[in-house]
């Protein structure tokens, strides 16, 4: 056989981004998450994919950059108004006999 047929192992060099998780990360069912504030090394694309929705941050962002919990509610929510009260209606006149 010459070596030509033989399958060549190509060692890759994968390139991992630190991550600070901002939301309990599962990595499988059944198993206990990362807890928050959890450093991992992940891929770019999956890092890119957590900081777009919110679930991690890079490392290497400040901590002041993060906006932890969104914008303020204060001036975007109204309080609903209480419905009317049903109407009262009168007791039965034999209470059980």
């Amino acid at each position: 056989m010459s070596d030509d047929t033989q399958p060549k192992q190509v060692a890759k060099a994968t390139k991992t981004v630190v991550v600070i998780t901002l939301l309990p990360v599962y990595t499988a069912a059944g198993r206990a998450p990362y807890p928050i504030g959890t450093k991992l090394n992940v891929a770019p694309d999956r890092a890119s994919f957590w900081v777009s929705r919110g679930i991690a941050r890079l490392e290497s962002a400040g901590a002041g950059e993060v906006n932890r919990v969104g914008p303020s509610a204060d001036n975007s929510v109204e309080v609903a108004p209480l419905p009317d009260a049903p109407p009262m209606t009168p007791l039965p006149q034999n209470l059980g006999s």
